[in-house]
């Protein structure tokens, strides 16, 4: 696992070109440069890049980063799941192929879009761009089996570092991600359990929450903590306690302890 990019920060917004005009919703709608998904340029071993982010800005910002990079070439922007896939259709004859996505889009889950896109496109890789540095999205995205997952804070030269890494074959995270990682595994390996679930039922949101239960929060101070709603943590303690077999708090929490979530 490489993880050398330091912190930084992605800014600027530019008016799109080489054929990617902003639609009225900041779009593209999937649309690929040149014709019949063929490459304006005449390199062709250019990487060809597919962004698909809710945010025009972000798309935009991409697009200025891209451009500097000569062995780069963003073939198509999407707002959407759908318009990703249908844009992964046209763009099926190039390669090499990365996809850059965030984890949240408008119709559909990274998740969702990621399985997708390693079932029509296998040699696409997938390089998560956003936000969210929960562990609940970065579990999704290595169970997806995206290729790199790194956040929005990163410099423009980092990106394109990240870029060419996943294309190269090698798996990246972001630092921060990296740093906290393996402070978990660390945790794993001094007792055992260590507050990951290993060999056990619990999803990593449920032993986030079982976490904070056995630190003696309430469900709204919960909530607020994993910033989620209250009925969510309602509903997801009912199914810890089931699959705990406990009936109470009180027990849930002295098997949190018990098995290491809390120190």
């Amino acid at each position: 696992m490489n993880s050398e990019l330091p912190d930084g920060e992605i800014t600027g917004s530019e008016t799109p070109a080489n054929g990617h005009t902003l639609g009225t919703n900041g779009h593209t709608n999937g649309h690929t440069n040149g014709t019949n998904g063929h490459t304006n340029g005449t390199n062709g071993h250019r990487v060809r890049v597919l962004a698909a982010d809710p945010h025009p800005i972000t798309l935009s910002g991409l697009q200025r980063i891209l451009r500097s990079d000569p062995e780069l070439e963003l073939v198509g922007v999407c707002g959407t799941g759908k318009e990703a896939l249908e844009a992964l259709e046209l763009c099926a004859s190039l390669r090499p192929l990365v996809l850059i996505t965030d984890v949240v889009l408008p119709d559909m889950s990274g998740v969702d879009l990621w399985r997708a896109i390693k079932r029509s496109a296998p040699d696409a890789e997938v390089l998560v761009l956003t936000a969210f540095d929960d562990n609940a999205s970065i579990l999704g995205a290595v169970g997806a089996g995206v290729s790199g997952y790194v956040l929005k804070d990163i410099t423009p030269e980092n990106l394109l570092r990240a870029i060419h890494a996943v294309r190269r074959g090698q798996t990246l995270v972001h630092p921060r991600i990296a740093r906290r990682m393996a402070d978990r595994l660390t945790r794993i390996a001094s007792d055992g359990n260590g507050g990951l679930v290993v060999g056990e039922t619990l999803t990593e949101r449920e032993a986030e929450i079982l976490t904070e239960v056995a630190k003696g929060l309430s469900n709204r101070e919960i909530a607020q903590k994993l910033y989620i709603s209250e009925s969510t943590v309602k509903s997801r303690l009912k199914t810890i306690f089931s699959k705990l077999k406990v009936r109470a708090r009180t027990q849930a929490a002295a098997y949190a302890i018990r098995r290491g979530y809390v120190r």
